[in-house]
C-alpha cells in the first residue's frame, strides 16, 4: 500500500454494513459483477484513469473495516485495473473467472476488482466485481454511469473530476446518530407493531414441505402477454399505486390461493436512500423487509391499494432488522429460518443492462462467465416479474428437492391471473 493509501479517516459502519460484518450472509461471497465482450478501439490508459477518478468520487469504493462498528475510508483507490492477454476466448473467460470469482475477505485490503483481457486490438473481455458490502443496485447504476462519463473525459483529455458525490461515511455517521434518537425509536415502534400483527417475518411457503434429496435448482418461466408492462402500468394508474404494488399483490394473492394463508407474506428488497442528501451516494443501502397482505381487503383494487400503503410504511421504516432488533433486544426476523418462504423482485429491464456499454465508440455484449459459490436458497421460492419491453416473463427459482413443482406452478398461475384478469 502506498503512503497516500495508508491515510484513512475512521467512522462508524452503517447498520447494513454491521449486519454483514456480524455474520449476515456469511455463507456466500456477495459478488456484484459484470463481464462484457468489448469490440472496437479500447483506450487502456483512459480505462485506468477513469477507474482512479471513479474511486475518488465514491468513498464507498475506498472503504475497509476495522471492526463491525468502525470503518476506514482511505484517501486513494484500493485497486487498479489489471491487464491480461489470451490466445482464445475460452482462455480469456477462464482468466476472468479466476480473477473475479475469488471471494472478498471482510478483513481484506479492498472490495473491488477490475480487469481487461485482450484478445486482439479490437476485442477485449472486460470485467468488474464489487462486494455487496459497498454497493447495491442503485449504487451499481451510479458507478456505471460515472465510469462511462469519466472514460469519455479521459479520452477527450479532460482531467477534471466529476462533482463530489454524497459521502457514504457521512451517511453512516448520520444514520448511527439518528438510530439512537427519536428516528430510531419510531422504527422500533413500527416494527414492534408490525410483528405484533403478522408475526416475525413471513411464514414459510408450504409449511409441510420436506427435503427429499440434495439441492436441485429448478427454474419455471411463464411467458407473459407482449403488452404485460403496459397492462401492469394501466392497473397501477387505475388503483393509483405503483407497478411494484400491483405485481407484489399478485404474488401475495397467489400464495393465499395456493397455500391457504389468510395473511401471506413475502420478502422484498428496498433499494432506496433513507436519509436526505443520499440520492447520488454509492454504498450499501438495500434493506430486506417483509411485506404482507392483510385479512381485510377482498376486492382486487382494494388488495392492491392495501399492499401499496403497506409498502410506503415498510420502505419508510426500512432498516436491517437483525442488527436493529439485537440492539433493541427485540426479535423481528424469525428464528430457525434460513430465509422467508417467498422472495420477490420486479425488473423492468434485464439485469445485464446494469453494466453493458461503459466505453464510447465500442460495442458491448454481455456474457455470464458463471462464477462459483452463488447463494443457494434451499427453502425459498424466488419470484421475478420481468416486465421487459420485449419478452416479458414471470419466473420462479426454487429447490425442486424441497418444493413440489405443482405448488410453484400454481403460485405463478394464480399471480398471473390476479394481475391480468378483468374487473376490480
Amino acid at each position: 500500500m502506498t503512503a497516500s493509501r495508508a491515510k484513512t479517516s475512521l467512522g462508524p459502519t452503517s447498520l447494513a454494513e454491521k449486519a454483514r460484518l456480524t455474520g449476515a450472509f456469511d455463507d456466500w461471497h456477495n459478488l456484484f459483477y459484470r463481464t462484457i465482450w468489448v469490440t472496437g478501439a479500447l483506450d487502456k490508459g483512459a480505462v485506468r484513469d477513469a477507474w482512479r477518478r471513479l474511486c475518488q468520487r465514491h468513498d464507498a469504493l475506498r472503504r475497509t473495516y476495522a471492526s463491525p462498528d468502525e470503518a476506514r475510508t482511505h484517501s486513494d483507490a484500493l485497486s487498479e485495473v489489471q491487464f491480461y492477454t489470451a490466445e482464445t476466448d475460452e482462455r480469456a473467460i477462464e482468466l476472468m473467472r479466476d480473477f473475479l470469482g475469488t471471494p472478498f475477505s471482510l478483513d481484506g485490503p479492498a472490495f473491488t476488482r477490475i480487469a481487461i483481457v485482450q484478445r486482439s486490438e479490437q476485442r477485449h473481455l472486460f470485467g468488474i466485481a464489487l462486494d455487496h458490502i459497498i454497493t447495491d443496485l442503485i449504487s451499481w447504476r451510479h458507478i456505471r454511469e460515472d465510469f462511462k462519463e469519466l472514460y469519455d473525459r479521459a479520452l477527450a483529455g479532460d482531467a477534471s473530476d466529476l462533482p463530489e458525490a454524497g459521502s457514504y461515511q457521512r451517511f453512516a455517521s448520520e444514520q448511527r446518530r439518528c438510530f439512537s434518537s427519536r428516528w430510531g425509536e419510531e422504527r422500533r415502534e413500527f416494527w414492534r407493531s408490525y410483528s405484533g400483527e403478522f408475526g416475525t417475518y413471513p411464514s414459510p411457503f408450504l409449511p409441510d414441505a420436506k427435503h427429499t434429496g440434495d439441492y436441485q435448482l429448478k427454474v419455471l418461466s411463464h411467458a407473459l402477454p407482449p403488452d404485460a408492462k403496459a397492462r401492469v402500468h394501466a392497473l397501477s394508474r387505475q388503483a393509483r399505486v405503483t407497478p411494484f404494488a400491483v405485481v407484489s399483490t399478485g404474488v401475495l394473492a397467489g400464495m393465499r390461493e395456493v397455500a391457504g394463508m389468510p395473511a401471506p407474506g413475502i420478502s422484498v428488497t428496498h433499494h432506496g436512500r433513507g436519509l436526505p442528501g443520499t440520492a447520488q451516494t454509492a454504498g450499501l443501502f438495500a434493506e430486506t423487509v417483509p411485506l404482507h397482505l392483510g385479512h381485510r381487503a377482498t376486492s382486487r383494487l382494494a388488495m392492491v391499494q392495501e399492499v401499496f400503503l403497506r409498502t410506503l410504511d415498510i420502505f419508510d421504516h426500512a432498516i436491517p432488522l437483525t442488527v436493529a432488533g439485537s440492539s433493541w433486544n427485540e426479535v423481528f426476523t424469525g428464528t430457525g429460518q434460513e430465509a422467508p418462504g417467498v422472495q420477490f423482485e420486479l425488473h423492468e429491464q434485464p439485469m445485464s443492462s446494469f453494466f453493458t456499454a461503459p466505453f464510447s465508440g465500442t460495442e458491448a455484449d454481455y456474457i455470464d462467465v458463471g462464477l462459483p459459490n452463488d447463494k443457494i436458497w434451499t427453502e425459498t421460492v424466488v419470484i421475478f416479474w420481468n416486465l421487459y419491453d420485449t419478452s416479458p416473463h414471470l419466473v420462479a427459482e426454487y429447490n425442486a428437492s424441497y418444493f413440489p413443482e405443482a405448488a410453484v406452478e400454481g403460485l405463478l398461475d394464480a399471480a398471473e391471473r390476479f394481475v391480468f384478469s378483468a374487473g376490480t
